[in-house]
C-alpha cells in the first residue's frame, strides 16, 4: 500500500476538520501518516486507520526533527509528502534527500501579509524550488506564488478551503453584528469600531460581538481604549477565544458578520458564516473578494474605509428582505463550492492520481 505524509496541527478548528476529513478519504486507498506539532482538545473522531505522530519539537526546525522525519520516511516509504506552515522547510529537504517524487506545499498565506525580511524571502524562494508542486487555497495565493516566488502555473493546483454544513438558527434580537478573528492590526478591527458610531446613530439597539484573541493580553488594549474614546462600550463586547461550537452558534444567530481585513489569503470565517446562512460584509481585497459576490450574497467595501463600512451595515440593517436574499444566496454559494465533503473528495482524487503524473507537472 502506498503511503502519504501530511503535517498539520490537531485542534478544534475548521482547518483541522478539513485535513482530518481529507486524511480519512485518503485512508481508504493509502496508508496515511500525519505528523503534527501539537494535539489540543477537540471534538473530532480520528479514523483509526490514520497514523498520528508528533514532532519532537514544538516547531519542527531542529536537527532532531529532521532525524525523526528521516526515520519515518525510512519506515513508511511515502510516495507523497504534503507540508504547510512551519513544517515546509524540513519536509521539502527530507523529501528531496530521500528521493520522494511528490513533495507538495499547501500554500495558505499572502507573502505581503508576513513580516518576512528580504533575506528570509530569498530563503523561502530557494526552498520552494525543492517542491514538486503546490496546492493554493485561493486565486490570490496562486498569483502570489507566481509573482513573489516565480512558481510556474503548471505546478499549482487551486483548491479552496472548505467547512462542514452548519446549523441555521433564528437571528437574535436586537440584531447582532459579529467579528471573528485575531486581534491584529491587519484585521482592520479599528476600522470596524470606527464605523460603529454612525451605525448606532441609526440603530442604537445593535450589538457588535468580537470573538478571538486574549482578553487579558496586550493586543486587546488599543481596541478597548478605542471603544472608550468612541463611547460605544454599551454596544460592543469582546468574547476572546471561544470553542468552535460557540463561534458557529454566534455566526448563525447574527444578522451579519464583518471581515474588515486589509488582506486575507482566503478567509475561513467567510465560508463559516455562509455555512449557516449569515451574509458577510467584507473588505474588497484578495481572498475575501473571491468568495463574497457583492450585492448577491454579501457586500464589499474599500479596505480601511470606515465610513463606507458603516453605510454598508446601515443599508443591510435597513432592509431585512435584502438580508434574507443574501442569506439564501450565501448558503447556496457555500453548498456549491465550500462544503468539506465534496471539496476534500476532489483533492483526495487529485492526490491519488499523482503517481500517474510527471512530478514536474501537476
Amino acid at each position: 500500500m502506498r503511503t502519504i505524509f501530511l503535517t498539520f496541527t490537531i485542534n478544534n478548528s475548521s482547518m483541522t476538520d478539513y485535513y482530518l476529513t481529507l486524511s480519512q478519504k485518503l485512508a481508504s486507498e493509502f496508508c496515511v501518516v500525519v505528523v503534527t506539532d501539537r494535539i489540543e482538545p477537540h471534538f473530532f473522531t480520528i479514523d483509526e486507520r490514520i497514523i498520528i505522530t508528533k514532532w519532537p519539537s514544538a516547531r519542527p526546525t531542529h536537527w532532531r526533527d529532521f532525524k525523526f522525519l528521516m526515520g519515518l520516511i525510512k519506515q513508511y516509504k511515502p510516495s507523497v509528502m504534503i507540508s504547510m506552515f512551519g513544517s515546509v522547510n524540513i519536509f521539502l529537504l527530507a523529501g528531496l534527500f530521500s528521493g520522494i517524487p511528490h513533495r507538495l506545499v499547501w500554500y495558505h498565506t499572502i507573502s505581503t501579509a508576513t513580516n518576512s525580511t528580504p533575506l528570509l524571502h530569498i530563503r523561502k524562494k530557494l526552498i520552494y524550488r525543492l517542491a514538486s508542486g503546490f496546492i493554493a487555497n485561493s486565486k490570490s495565493t496562486v498569483v502570489d506564488l507566481q509573482q513573489a516566488f516565480g512558481i510556474p502555473k503548471r505546478k499549482i493546483m487551486l483548491s479552496y478551503n472548505a467547512v462542514r454544513d452548519g446549523k441555521r438558527l433564528p437571528v437574535n434580537q436586537p440584531p447582532e453584528i459579529v467579528y471573528v478573528g485575531r486581534l491584529h492590526k491587519s484585521k482592520g478591527i479599528d476600522v470596524l469600531l470606527d464605523a460603529m458610531p454612525a451605525v448606532l446613530a441609526e440603530f442604537p439597539e445593535v450589538r457588535l460581538h468580537l470573538y478571538g484573541g486574549y482578553l487579558d493580553g496586550n493586543a486587546i488594549k488599543p481596541y478597548l481604549n478605542q471603544v472608550e474614546q468612541l463611547q460605544i462600550g454599551d454596544n460592543v463586547k469582546f468574547f476572546g477565544n471561544r470553542p468552535k461550537e460557540e463561534i458557529m452558534e454566534a455566526f448563525a444567530k447574527s444578522y451579519a458578520s464583518v471581515l474588515p481585513s486589509f488582506f486575507e489569503a482566503f478567509g475561513y470565517v467567510v465560508i463559516e458564516s455562509f455555512s449557516v446562512g449569515t451574509p458577510v460584509i467584507g473588505s474588497n481585497t484578495s481572498g475575501i473578494a473571491e468568495i463574497i459576490r457583492d450585492g448577491i450574497d454579501g457586500m464589499l467595501f474599500e479596505p480601511g474605509n470606515s465610513a463606507q463600512l458603516s453605510q454598508k451595515i446601515i443599508h443591510l440593517l435597513s432592509d431585512p428582505k435584502l438580508r434574507e436574499d443574501f442569506s439564501v444566496n450565501c448558503y447556496q454559494r457555500f453548498s456549491a463550492d465550500f462544503e468539506v465533503g465534496a471539496v476534500t473528495a476532489k483533492v483526495a482524487e487529485f492526490i491519488g492520481s499523482l503517481d500517474r503524473k510527471d512530478p514536474k507537472n501537476l
